[in-house]
């Protein structure tokens, strides 16, 4: 009678276990977004960033994140967050190469300039 009862539990266990598909789900595509070199000048400054895949989510916003300091400033946040200053770009984000040409001296005689898509 034990033997039963304990292949019996085994068997409902297995059962319920086997029944679960959450592992079996495929994960979803990534969005593959990357930095390309940015042009700035005194008036304005031209960010890129290269796209090679857009995933299977809603992108509701996109653009880059950014720190900059002036020589002699310590602690210097080298991966800014959505926390630190934002440029965000007013076109769709497509495959390939996106640029938007920010008309602010975002620089404005720092030394230091760190930045990275969003």
């Amino acid at each position: 009678m034990k033997n039963v009862s304990v292949i019996l539990c085994t068997t409902i266990f297995c059962m319920f276990f086997s029944a679960c598909t959450k592992d079996h789900e495929l994960p979803g595509s990534y969005l593959d977004i990357h930095t390309l070199p940015m042009h700035p000048s005194t008036l304005s400054t031209t960010f890129a960033i290269g796209t090679n895949a857009l995933g299977d989510k809603p992108i509701l916003e996109h653009g880059i994140v950014y720190t900059a300091y002036f020589r002699g400033v310590g602690n210097h946040n080298l991966e800014p967050t959505i926390e630190d200053n934002r440029v965000i770009f007013d076109t769709n984000l497509m495959l390939g190469t996106n640029e938007f040409t920010y008309f602010k001296d975002i620089i404005a005689g720092r030394t230091f300039f760190y930045y990275r898509p969003m």
